[in-house]
């Protein structure tokens, strides 16, 4: 027989399962597992609270690689893009920024026109909080303080 703290934290993870599958459906989670950004669950949040957005190409980015597989004016329900606020610009344009060299963002797409954006965000859970290129540079740190106190060994000292 299941002790009773098993029965009550499975119990506990079944209704929370059950409430995050409400929310995904009705709009108000999206999940990401992308390392452009955090993985993680966002929470849709007001314009002037959000620290995320997600959004469609524009006309102007059909020479855009991912083009066809994206949201776009020709593909309104395909995957939607989520990145970061890096600025607020007049007019309600942004400029979005991803945490990794090849991100798909501003420094591509240039600002994003307000038509464009699909949603608005803030973290709810995150997975994975450290940026790619911060845990490459600390693998290299550690690899490097390894190395230096590893002993070599000299050529006399080998048999």
């Amino acid at each position: 027989m299941m002790p009773f703290r098993v029965l009550v934290g499975v119990g506990i993870v079944t209704c929370l399962l059950l409430a995050l599958g409400t929310l995904n459906r009705t709009g108000r989670v999206i999940g990401n597992a992308s390392p452009s950004v955090p993985r993680g669950l966002y929470l849709r949040a007001d314009p002037d609270r959000a620290t995320y957005v997600t959004f469609c190409l524009g006309h102007r980015h059909h020479t855009v690689r991912s083009h066809a597989t994206l949201c776009a004016p020709g593909s309104p329900d395909a995957p939607r893009i989520l990145k970061r606020i890096a600025a607020r610009h007049e007019g309600g344009r942004l400029t979005v920024a991803g945490d990794t060299a090849r991100a798909l963002d501003s420094r591509i797409l240039g600002p994003l026109a307000p038509e464009q954006i699909r949603g608005w965000w803030r973290p709810l859970i995150l997975i994975d909080t450290d940026p790619p290129q911060t845990r490459r540079a600390r693998e290299r740190t550690d690899q490097r303080k390894q190395s230096r106190s590893t002993p070599r060994h000299r050529k006399e000292d080998t048999p």
